[in-house]
């Protein structure tokens, strides 16, 4: 049996082209053994993703769509709201297509990742740090609301090419890296793209898996990027009778 442990914080199929977005997906299983002595536990290694984290996969994805569709016409930017790493992959992605990126994201995010993001050549809009993400969202959505001709709202929390990302490259990729042999696959839920993407192609692929979603244990919390869904704005992409089980877990503990 094996238990599949998915690092949030951390295929799409690698494209024929050589820039940064053939290098996304493919990352490798780590396995935890100091974690479980009964059964195998691994971890998705997404931070060997150019950008450094699992949200590479459907930036990477929302961005190719919008292409296809000519919404970047006429010079339109890609606005979104980010906690910061799908931030840091627009950005990448961005720059790699040469379009332009702006990024509504709370005013606490690390120094680090504003950093980053200024290098990749993102505008920011600081949101107030205490209103989280949600606050950041609600930003966005009336910047797009304001003026749709200067603006793509790529909306991850509602876009289902943030979700179809994981169904067409992650969950392929840890059904072959595992030979099929998977019992559990566990998530922590943000926009819950990776849960449901990943989620759905396991169970299709085995109804037998079980699938486990993680959230903060309250609404304020230090989980960073984690949405504590009954009191966030929730996910359109989102289905709560989806998951098998939904498990808590406290900051200090994660």
């Amino acid at each position: 049996m094996t238990t599949l442990v998915i690092d949030k914080k951390s295929s799409l199929l690698a494209p024929p082209a050589l820039g940064v977005e053939s290098h996304v997906g493919n990352t490798p299983l780590l396995s935890l053994r100091r974690l479980s002595q009964r059964v195998p536990v691994y971890a998705k290694a997404e931070w060997f993703n150019p950008g450094g984290s699992v949200k590479d996969r459907p930036a990477l994805n929302i961005i190719r769509a919008a292409l296809a569709a000519g919404k970047f016409a006429g010079g339109r930017r890609l606005l979104d709201s980010t906690s910061g790493n799908m931030g840091i992959a627009y950005a990448t992605f961005g720059a790699a297509f040469e379009v332009p990126v702006t990024l509504v994201i709370p005013a606490n995010a690390s120094p680090e990742r504003i950093t980053i993001l200024k290098a990749l050549g993102a505008d920011l809009v600081l949101s107030d740090p205490l209103e989280g993400t949600d606050g950041a969202i609600e930003i966005a959505r009336e910047m797009a609301a304001q003026d749709p001709q200067r603006f793509f709202y790529a909306d991850q929390y509602n876009n289902p090419a943030n979700w179809q990302a994981h169904y067409q490259t992650t969950g392929p990729e840890i059904v072959e890296q595992t030979g099929g042999d998977i019992t559990h696959f566990m998530a922590g839920l943000g926009t819950s793209g990776t849960l449901m993407g990943i989620g759905r192609y396991l169970r299709q692929y085995n109804p037998d898996v079980q699938i486990v979603g993680v959230q903060p244990d309250a609404a304020f919390h230090g989980l960073e990027g984690l949405k504590h869904m009954p009191t966030a704005i929730q996910p359109g992409i989102f289905d709560q009778s989806f998951p098998d089980r939904i498990m808590e877990v406290p900051t200090e503990a994660a």
